[in-house]
């Protein structure tokens, strides 16, 4: 039994594995995709829409499965001689076109340079392009050491080596000294826009000589409302003019389909990720051309979070949006028919890793009622793999290697934990950010919404009323709905997995509302009851029964904690005037020109954000490794640290090295040599030191009984 413990125990680990990375317990990797891989809808139908030959935005919250998706349609690809595939970490790509402290100092004393932030934008483009390159090339080898090349090598006249020659040459082509020449450009065309902002527009011929040889450029000028708009579309322009990225695909084209290649699937992972402006400059200047201007050459695959998607030029109604997370998944019948779909899902996922693990049978590791304890995983975790995880692997540490079996109670404080230790300190963990007040204050804006909506969950255990008075025991208070138009104030709050969709029904008013789950592990910490009472049909509507409306609180929230205020001229509107700003696209009635903009406050936890010690402030990712060896009992590797993290193991390196500098993290070695990360007293003391503030306040009259 000790040996299927351990390969039960790879088994989830392997799920709880974020982005590429290697399975635990498995030699090919490649391979062991295709048997592990468990389809979120019967017949692969989300598999096999994602291989069609379109351009596909998968979206889903994280752990929902997107770089899985991307694993199993890039080993379908390679039976596929037609096709190849270049796969693209562009949350990466982003981190590694920062420009350091030194070079922002360098660049400050240049006449003719651009911001370090518009350098960056640059860095990203071509790190983009190479990268694509490089994975082309990392594919086609891969054919080559395979039997695939035979079927091929005929039809291709020349040698491999001249096809990676050929390839290296489209790399080089992207050479320093055209991003040194737009840096010139940029600066005397933004200074000239802002000389002739008035002017109705035309083409402006500029040359700029960079010794020792002298470049020129032609570039369009177009009308502009502000100086910040034509510099923009002097920097688009001229961005495009260096990249050509038609001549780029054109040449990328003919040495492919030298090799027989029809069509370049393009997976770009982690979009979401990025900055909202470095998302624009990515589609702008590189997926929307790639996507409109390849001939049907190039097929994007671009994984994102919802509510987080730019899509620029891209024509939404020619692409596939494939949504992962249960309600567009499940959504589109009944509540009960898609909660069967749903822990149908987690049962056909725990059952595939049990056996492809080799970890022997279900039995082996659940209670007897296996259908109520998948129920409850599915409650627990919304059918997200990398939850479902998280909590077997909790599950093995408290249960499992103590000869215990696993059933719902041991479900139940697996989703507590997991709550506590990877939900709850979004908040706790937000006050040091090294972000403005006003960013900060408006994620404690949403504490205070949290708060409003498990104190008035609390209060309704309680509640009297027919429907009430007949549920034998504490009524569950877990769900709630509001008014679809409310959708986009419960955004964040859902991406972070305090709050998931649910369903979307008609209330008892015949109005459509979204009906909204609490986290599980909220519930099992404040003691509500999750779900519905049963499954009768009195209860078939017992999410919208009136006075699970929480429109009136999200209304009262809005009025006390939210800001409308113009951009350009700082006008403040009434949050009632919301819904007619919106109709005019944001745009200021008072000067016509400005953008208006919502504004989440924190009134109630102003001096708590204010009192932080300023020296202990600092980025999310140097938070996330903190929080990561806080968690952890040993030290640890990179790698683990980046698993846990969603980055790269590069990243978790250069940000370890500052934090050992601030003295907040030990870097050592471990027995075999190894770097290895360990947590500081200091920094325990600083950041982890249990405060008032940072559990949610939610007490009620009940609890003071």
């Amino acid at each position: 039994m000790a040996s299927k413990l351990t390969n039960f125990h790879d088994a989830v680990q392997s799920l709880k594995l974020y982005r590429r990375a290697e399975l635990p317990g498995q030699d090919n990797n490649s391979a062991i995709v295709e048997k592990l891989y468990v389809d979120p809808l019967p017949n692969d139908h989300v598999f096999e829409t994602v291989r069609m030959p379109n351009t596909s935005f998968i979206i889903g919250r994280k752990g929902t499965g997107k770089s899985t998706i991307f694993q199993r349609l890039q080993y379908e690809l390679t039976k596929d001689k037609k096709k190849t595939s270049a796969y693209v970490d562009i949350k990466t790509i982003f981190e590694s076109s920062q420009v350091d402290s030194r070079t922002h100092a360098k660049i400050a004393t240049m006449d003719f340079a651009l911001p370090p932030q518009e350098i960056e934008r640059i860095l990203l483009l071509k790190s983009f392009i190479i990268s694509v390159i490089v994975e082309i090339k990392k594919e086609l080898k891969k054919r080559t050491e395979s039997s695939f090349w035979e079927t091929i090598k005929d039809s291709f006249s020349g040698s491999l080596d001249e096809l990676f020659e050929e390839l290296d040459e489209l790399i080089e082509e992207i050479d320093v000294e055209k991003f040194i020449s737009v840096l010139g450009i940029k600066h005397v065309q933004g200074k000239q826009q802002e000389e002739n902002i008035r002017s109705s527009g035309g083409n402006a011929e500029i040359k700029l000589k960079i010794d020792p040889n002298p470049v020129d450029f032609t570039v369009g000028g177009q009308r502009a409302s502000s100086t910040k708009d034509a510099s923009e579309i002097s920097y688009s322009d001229i961005l495009i003019s260096v990249f050509d990225i038609k001549d780029l695909l054109s040449k990328l084209k003919t040495i492919l389909s030298n090799l027989g290649v029809r069509h370049l699937y393009i997976l770009v992972d982690d979009f979401s990720e990025l900055p909202e402006d470095a998302m624009k400059v990515v589609v702008d200047l590189l997926l929307a051309p790639l996507n409109n201007w390849s001939e049907e050459f190039i097929k994007l695959k671009v994984a994102a979070y919802p509510g987080r998607i730019y899509y620029g030029q891209i024509d939404k109604t020619k692409i596939d949006e494939v949504y992962l997370d249960i309600y567009k998944l499940y959504g589109s019948n009944d509540v009960s028919t898609m909660e069967d779909n749903a822990t149908e899902f987690v049962r056909r996922l725990v059952m595939m890793r049990i056996k492809v693990y080799k970890a022997g049978k279900v039995a082996d590791y659940f209670d007897s009622n296996l259908d109520e304890i998948l129920k409850e995983l599915f409650y627990a975790t919304m059918g997200n793999p990398r939850i479902i995880g998280y909590l077997l692997h909790y599950c093995h540490e408290s249960h499992l290697i103590y000869d215990r079996k696993i059933g719902v109670r041991a479900i139940q404080q697996a989703a507590k934990k997991y709550y506590e230790d990877k939900i709850e300190s979004y908040f706790s963990l937000s006050k040091f950010l090294h972000e403005s007040f006003g960013e900060k204050s408006s994620i404690f804006g949403l504490k205070e919404l949290l708060e409003m909506l498990v104190v008035r969950a609390k209060e309704l255990r309680s509640h009297s009323s027919s429907v009430f008075d007949s549920i034998n025991g504490r009524p569950p208070t877990s769900h709630f709905h509001v008014s679809v138009a409310y959708e986009s104030i419960l955004q964040t709050l859902e991406l972070n997995f305090f709050l998931t969709k649910y369903y979307e029904m008609s209330d008892r008013d015949g109005r459509k509302v979204s009906v909204y789950a609490m986290n599980y592990g909220l519930c099992q910490k404040y003691t509500l009851a999750f779900g519905r009472p049963g499954r009768e049909r009195a209860y078939r509507l017992y999410f919208v029964e009136r006075v699970f409306d929480y429109s009136p609180l999200l209304h009262k929230y809005m009025a006390k904690n939210q800001e409308i205020i113009c951009q350009e001229c700082e006008f403040k509107y009434s949050i009632d005037d919301l819904e007619a700003i919106r109709w005019n696209k944001m745009k200021c009635r008072e000067c016509a020109s400005g953008i208006c903009e919502v504004v989440n406050l924190s009134k109630k936890y102003e001096n708590v954000l204010r009192d932080v010690d300023k020296s202990l402030l600092l980025p999310a990712a140097e938070l996330g490794i903190l929080q990561t060896l806080h968690l952890g009992t040993d030290a640890m590797f990179a790698g683990d640290i980046a698993s846990e993290l969603d980055c790269s193991y590069q990243l978790i390196g250069r940000r370890g090295r500052y934090l050992h500098d601030k003295g907040l993290v030990v870097r050592g070695k471990n027995d075999a040599g190894r770097r290895v990360f360990a947590i500081t007293d200091l920094a325990e003391e600083s950041y982890f030191s249990q405060g008032s503030d940072d559990d949610l306040s939610v007490e009620t009259a009940d609890d003071m009984d």
